[in-house]
């Protein structure tokens, strides 16, 4: 059976960012994301205390972690970190055990 990579991205929104620019920055990024190897589906989450948890389903850890790299210099993806507060960013990778 083939196991999924589960990558957790989670991080806060600059002050004055809307809850609607951040949803359509995110938004904007997944037409790159679903041309890379492995990406399988990708949900967008908001807790309670105003951080964003973003979860990407990925086919192997090596393709998840590759897709930071691979998206770092497209246009879209620079449109989302202007919005973010870089030090709160936080990655997590998350496989299903057995």
């Amino acid at each position: 059976m083939q196991q999924h990579i589960v990558e957790l991205v989670k991080w806060k929104a600059k002050p004055g960012v809307t809850d609607h620019q951040m949803v359509a920055a995110v938004d904007g990024i997944l037409p790159d994301l679903k041309t890379l190897p492995g990406f399988i589906s990708q949900s967008l989450y908001k807790d309670d205390d105003g951080v964003w948890v973003d979860i990407y389903q990925w086919e192997t850890r090596a393709e998840a972690e590759a897709s930071n790299d691979a998206m770092a210099d497209r246009q879209a993806f620079g449109v989302l970190m202007a919005l973010v507060v870089p030090s709160s960013i936080a990655i997590e990778f998350l496989t299903l055990p057995g």
